[in-house]
Formats: C-alpha cells, sequence, structure tokens
C-alpha cells in the first residue's frame, strides 16, 4: 500500500477513533516521510500544510531567537486545536542529522541497551560511542538547545537529539545529544557547539562529553569518561564477547527505513514533541513553561501525565540542581 493509501486509511479511522494513540502515532510518522509533505487527506495532514506554511524562508536561524519560537510554539497549537485535533500522542525525543552508525553499523541501541539489562554487558559497538551531552537547564533552554543542532554543521552531519528524561533513576529532566564514534570526534563537535552558541551570543546549555549510555556507567563506573586523557581505557571482563555472540547469533536486525532524520519542515510530529515537552515541564513544575502558554495546546493521554507526576518532586529538585551549578 503506497503512503498516500495509509495516510488516507489512518486519517479515516482516527477521525473515528482518536484515543487509537498507536494509530496516531502512525500517522504522524507516515507524513513525515517526503510524500507526506505535500498530503493533506484530513485534520493531520492538513494541520501539517499549516505549520509547515507558517515556517519564513530562513526559518532555522530565525528560531535561535526565544521570542521566534515561542511565539511559533503558540501558533502551531492555535493551528492544531482549529483542526479539531483535541490529544496527541506523547513523543519524548526528536532527532536531526544523519541515522547513527558506529564504524558503519548500524546502532539499534534499543535492541542493544535491552540486551544490556539482561546480561549486564556491554555490546563491543557501544564502546566506541562517544557523546556530546548538553544539559539544558529548563524548558526554554530545551527549546534553543534543539534549534542550535539543527543550525549546527558539523562536516559527518552527526546525529543529534534533544529529549526529555522519562527514565526511572537517570538523572536530568532535559538533554541535548551529538553522537559521535571516537573520543576525537566528540572534542571537534564539542568545540562546534560552543563556537555556535558564542557566533549567536547565547550564553549557558552547559555541556560536556559522555560515553555511552548513562545505564552503563551506573552499572560500571569505569566505563565513564571523566574528562581526562590520562584515563585508562575500561578493561573488558573475560566472557563478554561470547555472550554477546550467542545472544544476536539468531538476532535478525532490520535496517531502518531512513539514512537521514533531516527534514525541510517543522512536521507534525516534531510539533507533537514541543507539546511533549511543554506539558511534561508543566508538570515536573518548570516556571519557563508558562512562556509557551498554560492552557494552550491539545492535552495528552493520561498515562504521560500519570508517569511525569510520579517523577515530578525528582525532576524539580534535578532542575534546581543544574541552575545552582550555573
Amino acid at each position: 500500500m503506497s503512503v498516500d493509501a495509509q495516510v488516507r486509511q489512518l486519517e479515516q479511522w482516527v477521525a473515528i477513533k482518536p484515543d487509537d494513540g498507536a494509530s496516531v502515532r502512525r500517522l504522524v510518522n507516515l507524513l513525515e516521510t517526503p510524500r507526506g509533505f505535500t498530503t493533506a487527506f484530513g485534520a493531520f495532514g492538513t494541520a501539517q500544510s499549516r505549520i509547515n506554511e507558517s515556517l519564513g524562508f530562513d526559518w532555522r536561524l530565525g528560531m535561535l531567537d526565544r521570542r521566534v519560537y515561542g511565539d511559533a510554539y503558540l501558533q502551531w497549537m492555535s493551528i492544531l486545536e482549529t483542526l479539531g485535533i483535541t490529544q496527541v500522542v506523547p513523543v519524548a525525543q526528536m532527532f536531526s542529522g544523519r541515522v547513527l552508525t558506529i564504524n558503519g553499523q548500524h546502532t539499534h541501541c534499543d535492541v542493544r541497551l535491552k540486551f544490556f539489562k539482561e546480561t549486564k554487558v556491554i555490546p563491543s559497538l557501544c564502546h566506541d560511542c562517544f557523546k556530546v551531552q548538553i544539559l539544558p537547564e529548563n524548558l526554554d533552554d530545551l527549546f534553543l538547545a534543539y534549534f542550535l543542532l539543527l543550525n549546527l554543521d558539523l562536516p559527518n552531519d552527526n546525529s543529534r537529539k534533544c529529549m526529555i528524561e522519562l527514565r526511572s533513576g537517570i538523572k536530568y529532566p532535559y538533554k541535548g545529544y551529538i553522537y559521535c564514534q571516537s573520543l576525537a570526534e566528540a572534542k571537534s563537535c564539542l568545540a562546534a557547539f560552543d563556537d555556535l552558541k558564542t557566533k549567536h551570543a547565547i550564553c549557558g546549555l552547559p555541556a560536556k562529553i559522555s560515553h555511552g549510555c548513562s545505564e552503563f556507567g551506573q552499572e560500571y563506573p569505569d566505563f565513564k569518561y571523566e574528562g581526562s586523557d590520562e584515563q585508562k581505557p575500561f578493561k573488558t571482563p573475560q566472557g563478554w564477547a561470547a555472550d554477546e555472540k550467542n545472544y544476536f547469533r539468531d538476532l535478525k536486525l532490520a535496517k531502518p527505513g531512513r539514512q537521514t532524520n533531516n527534514k525541510s519542515i517543522i512536521s507534525l510530529r516534531d510539533v507533537f514533541v514541543f507539546r511533549t515537552w511543554v506539558r511534561y515541564a508543566q508538570l515536573i513544575g518548570d516556571e519557563t513553561s508558562a512562556r509557551f502558554g498554560v492552557n494552550s495546546g491539545p492535552s495528552l493521554f493520561p498515562a504521560f501525565d500519570q508517569r511525569v507526576r510520579r517523577q515530578s518532586k525528582t525532576r524539580n529538585a534535578e532542575m534546581n540542581e543544574l541552575e545552582c551549578r550555573s
């Protein structure tokens, strides 16, 4: 079935079943495909078209102004409400740049992290994964970090993302990442990020280099990158290679459906992410969420609110901890 046919079918379905979160998620993902940019069979496609029409010629650069992206967010929420989209599925993270590979291999991070949780073995590919980690102090800075990463020109078009933290036990509510496949590349990307901030007179948004997933460093502190060139490499325990080989021997990993996450527009899925970020900020008591409209935008599925409320006190304390550091 063509993308157009799938979009048409899903638009008809979610008009009848707006609470079918899985179908809504699939629809907004399909609308991100190149053909989906021009398809408007219903409320969701129309919303994406109107969001696209709201963007100026050089919108990426313009979004480095806090007033611009604040006003744009309110405009996008108005578009959703006008078209009767009253509930959105939560989407916590947003990517840009090429699809992540390490040493030429697609990482399949979710599968490798599942393997780690089951075996406590850090996958071999992950030993070469370094990241520039950005820790925005609040929601306002998270938006700014995202648009900075969109404007960041890197020779390898490194995979980048911004996100809210929903994992229990992993510190700090807001994150930005630039993914790298060596320590040297991470240092180069960190310098490029700092240079871009300086160029646009942007303060804050502290960044550092980290190694692999947070869960790895929690289990094995020696795996963490502590910022010293004299740091000894992590010593891999005996048996890990065999455990990994056995686990992945019969596991078929599908190739990603796209090679890049770059787009020429702000998609409807992006706007769902922004709405998710704002609601998260409201729930954890982030005062900067007020400038994005206290009552603006569709609601999120109740399970999201419940999950965030359980973490809200911890996340608020972590946010205050970051503020005290600066």
